[in-house]
């Protein structure tokens, strides 16, 4: 694959890492795997205690290695898709910061901010809401959670929504997901699921 991100030189390689909000274009002959991950998951603490610093890195390891190698089995048919899903989750699974079941922002009105928004992930909730949920004035609450979690607040929202409504898409037209989970209408979520994942819905929406 070739990664082309501006002001920096083009990179080739089998497998990178890319950080949140980095403009980029990945080019590659071949089939290709993107993994999306949750970056205030155990996960995604774990690539950024190890890469957060850098907008990309070159992954040359173990865990590069075993993604290719199970890839590999799933183009050359001895395993399906869903086999495929279940094997990069379990490899997954061994590369997570060590506070699997512990609050690793170290800041339990952000951690309770977060489990609230993923259980209302279909409501559209404001930021009065949720900062009184966590007994802090909204201008406080968005400093807060962007230096505990390097995101935004309306960020992580929007991401939420969107990766809880995959399901949903498949089996239901952009206008339905959209209102199903909290979207003005199809073309924001649209330009948003675009934005966030470099394809449009139209990729996981039933074909007729």
């Amino acid at each position: 694959m070739e990664l082309s991100i501006k002001n920096e030189k083009k990179l080739s390689g089998k497998s990178f890492f890319i950080n949140s909000k980095v403009e980029h274009c990945l080019v590659s002959k071949a089939n290709q795997l993107t993994i999306l991950i949750n970056p205030l998951s155990p996960k995604g603490h774990a690539f950024y205690l190890q890469f957060g610093k850098s907008n990309f890195v070159k992954l040359e390891n173990n865990l590069s290695n075993k993604i290719i190698e199970t890839l590999g089995q799933f183009e050359n048919s001895k395993i399906d898709f869903n086999v495929l899903c279940k094997k990069i989750k379990l490899i997954l699974e061994e590369y997570q910061c060590a506070c699997k079941s512990e609050n690793h922002m170290d800041d339990e009105r952000v951690f309770n901010a977060i489990k609230y928004m993923d259980v209302n992930f279909e409501k559209v909730l404001s930021l009065e809401e949720v900062a009184e949920k966590c007994f802090l004035s909204p201008t406080r609450f968005l400093h807060l959670f962007k230096e505990k979690t390097n995101l935004t607040f309306r960020r992580y929202q929007l991401w939420n929504k969107l990766i809880q409504s995959l399901p949903f898409l498949v089996k239901h037209s952009i206008t339905e997901t959209a209102h199903s989970f909290g979207f003005s209408d199809s073309s924001h979520y649209t330009r948003t699921f675009k934005e966030t994942f470099g394809v449009t819905p139209k990729f996981l929406t039933p074909k007729i």
